[in-house]
């Protein structure tokens, strides 16, 4: 396949304030996609965005966000993540070729350039091939999540649970949990530690703490920081964190103790921050991740809420 010369990638044209606004008008915006992700991912590792805008003739169709570090002068660590994002639904296929592409022209993987790109679209035979074709080589399984719908009604939202995940709603609802709502997430800190010590009882890989807080203080400002503490009595006993990014959002992390796992309290958690989110303006909640083979039960969990199970077509160099 040739390059279709009607799509070119901009590279930091325009203002960082244009290039939000088009990432706003994508209903699905992944959170490594977005600026604030960019700004903690800065400070905390070094690395420096290149914010691409994806056009066909004149006419915007997508963007892209790159992650650049450099080490020693030499080498080059480049990570395009969840994306690119499209403007009005997924492109055409040989569209998609064309950008990939021109992303391979862009940065090349080498000895002293090393590429990790995770694109945002659905896995199948066709896009695997049209990434090989490109120049890029799979080397892990692509991402798993689910999205849900937030653009719903509540009532028809709680209707798409699955009838255990309702029925443990409804037995959290009636424990007489209290729920502390947090858009400033100023107990983060103590989350943090919760999820560390519950990622070394169950076996799991919990992200950086010192990532996660600047990332509350980069979405902050922006009303896209959300948590929600069940508390029954004084005590603490399950915890959810999310981050707003354009049209959607991410669940980052949850949290339950042994008092919670018994009441249910996670379920009221999500349900009570659905109904948040959606007075914020987001129609689409992101799942935060799915393994089916190593975590079985959490995603029986997250998928009991009724979202749309998505896998993107592997990771590549």
């Amino acid at each position: 396949m040739t390059l279709n010369p009607a799509v070119t990638i901009l590279w930091n044209e325009g203002t960082v304030g244009e290039w939000g606004r088009h990432y706003a008008a994508i209903p699905r915006s992944t959170l490594p996609q977005s600026f604030g992700y960019a700004s903690a991912m800065a400070k905390t590792r070094g690395y420096v965005p290149r914010l691409g805008l994806i056009q066909q003739g004149e006419h915007p169709i997508g963007l892209v966000q790159v992650l650049q570090r450099r080490s020693l002068k030499l080498f080059r660590q480049t990570h395009i993540h969840r994306g690119p994002l499209w403007l009005g639904g997924p492109p055409a296929p040989d569209t998609a070729e064309t950008v990939f592409r021109l992303l391979r022209r862009e940065y090349p993987n080498h000895l002293f350039s090393r590429v990790s790109l995770l694109p945002e679209l659905p896995a199948s035979p066709e896009m695997a091939a049209a990434l090989e074709r490109c120049g890029f080589r799979r080397i892990a399984p692509g991402y798993q999540t689910g999205w849900l719908d937030l653009s719903l009604k509540p009532e028809a939202i709680r209707a798409r649970f699955a009838g255990p995940w309702r029925k443990g709603l409804r037995a959290a609802e009636a424990a007489g949990l209290v729920l502390d709502v947090d858009p400033a997430a100023q107990n983060l800190p103590w989350l943090v530690r919760q999820d560390q010590k519950q990622a070394e009882t169950k076996g799991y890989r919990s992200a950086s703490g010192t990532l996660i807080v600047r990332l509350r203080n980069a979405l902050h400002k922006a009303g896209g920081v959300l948590m929600i503490t069940a508390l029954a009595g004084k005590e603490p006993v399950a915890a959810g964190l999310l981050f707003i990014h354009g049209q959607a959002a991410t669940y980052q992390i949850g949290w339950s103790n042994a008092a919670g796992r018994k009441s249910n309290a996670m379920r009221l958690v999500l349900w009570r921050a659905i109904e948040e989110l959606k007075k914020c303006g987001v129609t689409a909640l992101d799942l935060g991740g799915i393994n089916p083979d190593d975590a079985p039960g959490v995603t029986e969990f997250k998928l009991g809420l009724g979202g749309e199970a998505v896998e993107t077509p592997g990771l590549y160099r």
